[in-house]
């Protein structure tokens, strides 16, 4: 303020002229991008959803809403198809859709409701708590991805199912999820009938995060003109959750539905999903910068799809290994507690001195008359997915050999002492035996999600509501 009161009166105008052309520019530069929103309650409420506050407010961009509250992923088609038709909707030479477009969809949450309460009042065990959720589901979002492709949409960004186990709804559930697993129906995937009950759900939601994730890689491994880019919304309730504290969070982020935010919640959310676009989409990272995704960061991401077509192979030669050796030192990795990017050259962290994550090797020495090992890079991470490492093993590793890999490379601290460990995949524990881990599907660079189980366990206090405490369903409004 000092600074400018010295300045002249001509001098003034110049710099507000200036400055107000600037912000002109960049208001007009944002508005030239359209959002189409689809999905469900959480896309169109009562009051305005994140993917509006996220495209009014935060992108400054044109929205066009055409969600459905109440709707299955199967009635994405019917929307789409309402929205390349609309004449509202700016379109490109040729009818198709802007090149400027981001398509937003939040879907399957109405899905997963409608099988629980027909678990409910079945008797039988709800789809959502079998082996390899949400087959069917992708299978629909994948085509309505392919329909909005055909259209002219090249950006998408796709929500994960908000199956968060801090939402007040699933107090219904755990009285329902108790005794299924008392009664040892959930065997199928993998838990005993003693395990703590949060354990079949925690597996459940994070099989349900890697087939909505792997469903975008593998959007953009096919389409490789598009960035299509998963939204983790589950895992940005929790962030928000940590931020404001377990009691603000309860108080304020929920409607008096328990399964719908407030107004203040879906301004949350709009926050986290604007981070994300500044980290995934450049463009818009240059049009609308998060406050939090530096602007060097987020114009230096690469296209999702640069990764569609792997890189040619070739064998190095002996006098490339130095240069080789240089560059691998001088490469970033990120810690896997603070998330601090730190400099290769570095073997501990620089803020909070946790070592880098490494892969650990499994000795498996083949027997007498058998196959060369045939090792394999299999990608570990826990639950809430804040923990990330590696492992290697050979192909006719078993489960135990894996188990022991993961506990020999996580990070400080994931392998408690006297817990044990347990292995899932596709939402089912991977049971000890005589097979394979490529029998079991088990692939190079396969996803897994590592458990440490407590030695004794019992369904928690806080979740486990008393039968008779739990409120009726009405299985028959959708949200």
């Amino acid at each position: 303020a000092a600074a400018c009161s010295e300045w002249s009166p001509q001098s003034y105008c110049l710099c507000n002229v200036v400055f107000s052309s600037l912000a002109r520019l960049a208001a007009s530069m944002a508005s030239s991008w359209n959002v189409l929103i689809f999905g469900d309650s959480w896309a169109k409420y009562m009051h305005p959803c994140w993917g509006e506050v996220l495209a009014s407010q935060r992108l400054r961009a044109k929205v066009f809403n055409f969600a459905d509250p109440g709707s299955l992923c199967g009635d994405l088609h019917g929307q789409g198809t309402r929205s390349l038709l609309s004449p509202q909707v700016p379109k490109a030479a040729g009818g198709l859709l802007a090149r400027d477009t981001l398509v937003v969809i939040h879907t399957g949450g109405n899905d997963f409701i409608q099988k629980m309460v027909e678990g409910v009042f079945g008797g039988g065990v709800p789809e959502v708590f079998r082996a390899n959720p949400g087959v069917r589901e992708s299978e629909k979002l994948k085509a309505f991805l392919d329909t909005m492709y055909r259209g002219g949409a090249r950006n998408f960004l796709v929500s994960g199912v908000p199956a968060f186990p801090e939402m007040p709804i699933w107090n219904m559930v755990w009285p329902l999820l108790t005794n299924l697993m008392r009664q040892g129906k959930l065997a199928d995937l993998g838990v005993s009938p003693d395990d703590d009950p949060r354990l079949a759900l925690d597996v459940q939601i994070s099989a349900l995060h890697d087939r909505w994730e792997a469903l975008c890689n593998d959007f953009n491994k096919q389409h490789p003109d598009a960035r299509c880019v998963f939204f983790d919304e589950v895992g940005a309730l929790e962030r928000v959750r940590t931020t404001l504290g377990a009691a603000n969070f309860d108080r304020q982020m929920w409607d008096f539905s328990m399964f719908h935010p407030s107004v203040y919640g879906h301004v949350q959310l709009a926050s986290e999903a604007h981070r994300c676009t500044a980290q995934s989409f450049p463009e818009l990272a240059t049009l609308a910068p998060h406050p939090e995704v530096s602007a060097p960061a987020a114009n230096a991401v690469a296209h999702v799809a640069a990764s569609a077509s792997p890189p040619k192979q070739t064998q190095p030669s002996p006098a490339a290994a130095p240069a080789a050796a240089a560059q691998a030192s001088s490469a970033e990795w990120e810690c896997s507690v603070c998330t601090l990017a730190n400099s290769g050259a570095r073997t501990i962290c620089e803020a909070c001195e946790t070592e880098p994550p490494k892969a650990a090797a499994i000795a498996t020495a083949p027997a007498p008359g058998k196959a060369e090992p045939q090792p394999m890079t299999i990608k570990v991470r826990n639950v809430k997915g804040d923990v990330n490492f590696e492992v290697e093993c050979d192909k006719a590793a078993t489960v135990d050999q894996l188990k022991a890999a993961v506990v020999k490379g996580a990070p400080s601290g994931f392998a408690r002492e006297g817990a044990t460990c347990v292995i899932a995949l596709g939402g089912k524990f991977l049971l000890q035996g005589s097979e394979t881990l490529t029998a079991l599907g088990v692939q190079n660079n396969t996803q897994v999600i590592a458990v440490m189980r407590a030695a004794s366990t019992g369904a928690p206090a806080a979740k486990a509501a008393p039968a008779a405490a739990a409120p009726s369903f009405d299985p028959a409004p959708r949200t």
